[in-house]
């Protein structure tokens, strides 16, 4: 049987990898840079080279990995990724077992994370959560009764793209006014860029150095009441506190878990989030959810990969 798990987490510029115990435990790590210009296929190999390395020809090894896009788990294929221009139906799961020998799982990289909670985090026992990853873009993982929810082709669950600001900015989907349009360092980003002719003395541009400013630097103005700032954290807090109490009305979920880089920022955002979010759900669902950031912190997304085989290999026992 298993003992342990190869977690892969799939990046545009790089690929993270770790060997994980049953239990959660990290036991090495490996990285790699994708190098997503050479082609799906030199990725896939550098993939493989990676896991051949860490598992070292040792059995009872099984291989998990998390990527960004549209991901139809049950074939293993990865149906489209914006990032991976010339990923559409590339068939990874297959590339990876060829490869190396080892039974491979995949997912979506953001219903990995919320699958990485229900094993190892916050929601370990807790049967209905969400998970939202509030990163470049905003990703998002349901379960219910303990199951992942992921629609007929295994590709639903986009609850970055629910729309929280109508005829808003437009979103990288396509649509206007998704919650990844306020709600991610893409979108905060923008909103900074945006106000720079009326606030071009922000202490966001200060604090940055030079252009490569996000959503980092638009917290630490915000916590010194940079008025620009304090705007776009108003937004921040309005998309997502109205997009958690949407969610709240559909799935009932006893916990929210925000992962992700910006959510090591909580503690600038928490309060207000959930007041809106409690503004816009039922009546009878006031109160009846908490919100929290993960505490898997920098393990989140490798330790999320690991749970999609663990989960996959749950269900076969």
């Amino acid at each position: 049987m298993t003992k342990k798990i190869v977690g892969i987490d799939l990046g545009g510029s790089s690929i993270k990898a770790a060997v994980v115990t049953f239990e959660g435990a990290i036991l090495t790590k490996g990285v790699a840079e994708t190098k997503v210009s050479e082609g799906r296929e030199k990725v896939a190999e550098r993939i493989s080279a990676l896991i051949r390395e860490l598992a070292q020809e040792e059995s009872g090894i099984a291989v998990g990995i998390g990527s960004p896009g549209s991901v139809d788990k049950k074939k293993g294929i990865v149906r489209f990724s914006p990032n991976f221009p010339d990923w559409n139906h590339f068939p990874l799961k297959d590339r990876i077992e060829e490869a190396t020998g080892y039974m491979t799982f995949i997912e979506n990289d953001a219903k990995a994370a919320a699958l990485g909670e229900k094993w190892f985090g916050l929601a370990k026992g807790i049967d209905h959560f969400l998970v939202l990853t509030l990163g470049t873009g905003v990703g998002g993982g349901i379960i219910s009764h303990g199951q992942s929810i992921t629609g007929a082709d295994g590709m639903g669950g986009e609850l970055g793209h629910v729309n929280v600001i109508p005829d808003g900015a437009l979103c990288g989907c396509g649509s206007k006014g998704c919650l990844e349009t306020v709600a991610s360092n893409t979108g905060m980003r923008r909103m900074a860029l945006e106000g720079k002719s009326r606030f071009p003395n922000s202490l966001i541009f200060e604090l940055s150095g030079d252009s490569r400013f996000g959503a980092r630097e638009i917290f630490l103005a915000y916590s010194r009441k940079d008025r620009l700032a304090e705007l776009i954290v108003r937004q921040f807090c309005w998309g997502l506190g109205r997009a958690i109490g949407s969610f709240v009305n559909i799935f009932n979920p006893r916990l929210v878990i925000l992962t992700g880089g910006i959510s090591q920022a909580a503690p600038y955002f928490l309060e207000e989030v959930v007041s809106v979010a409690n503004e816009h759900v039922f009546l009878s669902l006031m109160h009846s959810f908490e919100v929290r950031p993960s505490d898997l912190r920098e393990n989140a997304a490798i330790l999320g990969a690991a749970s999609v085989a663990l989960e996959n290999l749950s269900i076969r026992l």
